[in-house]
């Protein structure tokens, strides 16, 4: 207990530090908070599911005032229960003042994201959501901490998280369709018939240096004609599928209907290519707004294997996530989201949707879904992530067209599905 104690007395000196420097310091506080109580060792902290949402709001106007007025202190006491309980009000009143405070970033700008919502000492963005967390009793701390707000590391190891957001806000009639809708829809985009053509830029390495077996106009326009007659809000292929000439055919698409507008259509992950950027060879995803115009690249890390040989690309640093008006949405690149031998950056970010391109080595293999989902999984459970997988086979095969984890509220359970087509639709419930 001496050492919890303590614990308890250096945070509060840091907090009271921070709230006496005005209000624009409250986020400093709540990141402060939030992983004082994250960190707490889980024979304790997994009795933070028992407090009620009624628990943690109880005397809440009070020590919202007394925030307010500057005091902000955990009452550590020797029932170390009643310390995690007041730490998870002390939350709730920190974030009811910086509520009131926060307003709606102008700028669609991720530098500008950054640098608003990046903590003074940089470790953490403090993140307002649009629409607060529903109150849920029952669910772990990292389920239900903040109702209002979402804190995301800066870093995680060698990994700089990096912010987006889409410039499209949804017109009235279509805000209104998703306000009332239990669920919203996902195309999963796959390529009857593909066969991957490799090239070898030395002994030990390979690329995908081209596509054959199938008309990508033709499947790439029945793709987005699919999307657009079921409303999706989202639209994704899979890893290596997606060359320059196949992007360029998405975005040129999508630019000659603006004038229609683009209903729900909030973005598009363009599956991947291997391809020279700035002098090295990347595997990257090209991700689109609904209009076609880009919102940024994500640039895969973890390199796969064909037999003997490794997958030639340099790897990328940065971990993607996409702000929308009701969810944070993380992007990554197959293997980066099942990486093994290390814990995957993913699975420390609280986010709504992961969406995952993926290429398999045939229709019959099942391990990398199974990895998918383990990592699905661990999200799931801390987090409350859904996760959409889109696995494209890099040799066409008799037993279907593809693979998709379509959003699986159990993964371990429920795992991947073979696709017979070239079109899956994936239903996400808003609850």
């Amino acid at each position: 207990m001496p050492q919890d104690q303590s614990r308890w007395t250096a945070l509060n000196s840091d907090l009271a530090r921070m709230v006496h420097a005005g209000p624009e310091a409250l986020c400093d506080a709540i990141a402060h908070l939030y992983y004082a109580i994250a960190d707490t060792p889980e024979p304790l902290l997994q009795d933070y599911a028992g407090f009620t949402e009624a628990m943690l709001a109880d005397g809440l106007p009070d020590r919202a005032g007394q925030v307010a007025g500057g005091t902000a202190q955990v009452a550590a006491v020797e029932d170390a229960r009643a310390t995690l309980l007041d730490a998870g009000r002390l939350l709730r009143a920190l974030e009811q003042n910086a509520a009131e405070l926060s307003h709606f970033l102008e700028s669609d700008l991720g530098e500008d994201l950054e640098a608003t919502w990046r903590t003074t000492d940089g470790q953490h963005f403090v993140i307002p959501r649009m629409t607060p967390l529903a109150k849920i009793d029952g669910k772990p701390f990292l389920r239900r901490a903040l109702l209002h707000f979402r804190v995301l590391p800066t870093r995680i190891g060698d990994f700089m998280v990096r912010l987006h957001r889409s410039t499209l806000v949804a017109d009235s009639r279509w805000a209104g369709k998703e306000r009332a809708g239990s669920e919203r829809s996902y195309g999963a985009a796959l390529f009857p018939g593909l066969a991957a053509e490799l090239a070898y830029p030395d002994p030990d390495s390979f690329t995908v240096a081209g596509l054959s077996g199938f008309d990508a106009p033709a499947c790439i326009a029945d793709h987005l004609r699919d999307a657009r007659d079921a409303e999706c809000c989202a639209v994704v292929w899979g890893e290596l599928t997606m060359p320059e000439a196949s992007v360029d055919l998405v975005r040129t698409t999508l630019a000659a209907s603006a004038l229609e507008g683009c209903g729900p259509l909030r973005y598009l992950v363009a599956g991947s290519w291997h391809s020279q950027i700035d002098g090295e060879m990347r595997n990257a995803a090209q991700v689109l707004d609904g209009f076609g115009e880009p919102l940024f690249a994500v640039l895969k890390w973890a390199k796969f294997s064909v037999g003997e040989k490794l997958e030639a690309i340099s790897p990328g640093n940065e971990v993607h996530v996409l702000i929308g008006e009701d969810e944070l949405t993380v992007v990554a690149i197959c293997r980066d989201f099942l990486h093994a031998t290390t814990d995957v950056p993913y699975l420390r970010l609280n986010v709504d949707v992961a969406v995952v391109p993926s290429m398999i080595a045939s229709i019959e293999e099942r391990a990398t879904l199974a990895g998918h989902a383990a990592t699905a999984n661990t999200m799931r459970v801390r987090y409350g992530t859904r996760t959409l997988v889109v696995a494209q086979p890099a040799q066409p095969g008799a037993a279907g067209v593809g693979q998709v984890l379509a959003f699986p509220a159990k993964p371990l359970e429920q795992g991947g599905e073979i696709v017979a087509g070239p079109w899956r639709l994936c239903l996400l419930a808003n609850a």
